[in-house]
């Protein structure tokens, strides 16, 4: 897609579907891509399929994850012929079942900025994020201890300042997420063990899953408010959230890490007209505007599901009286869910979300960016 403004931004996000290098482990001892010639045509043809989406892609920020190798990722860019022209922030899983998240940020958009080699993984909840004897007081009245107190894949956090003078565009701060998926949490079976484990196993597994994803949304929430500013009329944070976050866009999870900000659907309405700490979900500003729209990033037992999001700060909302970008339109790459062997020709498990913001500010910001 051609850009008419270096201050544009395209934003992406993509699951791996466990990029490993050969040999290496994922969630078992058994490795995904046998260090033997056929696991290597194997991981070869996974690494084309990967290059040949990034160029698809060309976005100027990509979060990734279920990445367990770096130097995987490495190979991607330098399969599609684009070493020289993205920085990429990654690092090795630390360990055999902690896939981890990564970024790449195009260097012509970030320019000699020190923001990006900032970037650092955000392993635990903020300190204070502590449910510890919490007495409810409607309902069954009882004392809540909830002991989690990390996420299950870190957090990637970075900066980038994007390029062009006259005025420059703020810098736009980057989260990249994986939440624990909804799948049965894996659980110690070994004595002693919860009276649970033996009454109601998969139930129990279930509910953890679902507990650890909540409590992660949340703490991601508390980090979001701690950097996105609060009521002002003048001050600025543009912020973007990237990620599996392994629901829907109406989930409980998803709506707790974007506050649900006002979205305004009547010229005379007010709503979206500030929403300083709220997220935007690029789904929901492609529904408004398109007349017929399906949008899907995972299909598990024939059902289709939005797991993937962008969730963006009012700063690229267009009806924020702090707007400095506007949304053009949003596009998930999925046709290769719907092949049956998809994976034996190295594509992912989910679909590819892109969405495409122009450098458009408010005339009032514009004049004094």
């Amino acid at each position: 897609m051609a850009r008419s403004n270096m201050r544009d931004l395209t934003f992406a996000t993509m699951n791996l579907l466990n990029l490993q290098i050969p040999g290496g482990l994922t969630y078992s001892t058994t490795p995904r891509f046998a260090d033997d010639p056929d696991g290597r045509a194997a991981y070869a043809e996974k690494i084309d399929w990967i290059a040949s989406r990034v160029r698809l892609l060309d976005a100027e920020v990509i979060g990734f994850q279920e990445l367990w190798s770096a130097q995987a990722l490495s190979e991607v860019f330098a399969a599609a012929g684009l070493t020289d022209d993205y920085d990429i922030v990654a690092h090795d899983a630390p360990g055999m079942g902690r896939p981890q998240v990564a970024l790449a940020v195009r260097k012509d958009r970030h320019g000699n900025s020190q923001l990006l080699p900032g970037a650092a993984w955000i392993p635990n909840f903020p300190e204070d994020f502590v449910f510890e004897n919490i007495r409810e007081t409607d309902g069954a009245e009882e004392e809540v201890t909830i002991t989690l107190n990390a996420f299950s894949r870190p957090i990637l956090h970075a900066m980038i300042q994007p390029e062009g003078r006259s005025p420059q565009p703020p810098a736009v701060r980057i989260f990249v997420a994986h939440l624990k998926s909804k799948g049965p949490a894996r659980v110690s079976f070994a004595r002693p063990r919860p009276v649970v484990l033996d009454s109601y196993p998969q139930i129990a597994k279930s509910a953890l899953a679902h507990i650890r994803r909540i409590m992660e949304a949340g703490a991601l929430r508390a980090i979001l408010d701690g950097v996105m500013r609060a009521e002002d009329q003048v001050a600025i944070s543009p912020t973007v959230v990237l990620g599996d976050l392994n629901d829907g866009t109406l989930s409980v999870s998803t709506e707790l890490i974007a506050d649900q900000p006002g979205y305004r659907f009547v010229e005379k309405s007010t709503a979206g007209l500030s929403s300083d700490k709220g997220l935007y979900s690029v789904e929901r500003l492609q529904q408004l505007r398109a007349m017929r729209h399906v949008y899907y990033t995972h299909i598990y037992q024939n059902k289709m599901e939005s797991l993937d999001h962008i969730l963006v700060s009012e700063e690229f909302y267009d009806h924020s009286r702090k707007r400095h970008w506007s949304f053009r339109e949003m596009e998930v790459y999925n046709d290769h869910l719907n092949r049956e062997d998809f994976e034996d020709h190295g594509a992912s498990d989910h679909g590819i979300v892109r969405a495409y913001f122009d450098w458009n500010p408010m005339p009032e910001q514009a004049a004094t960016s």
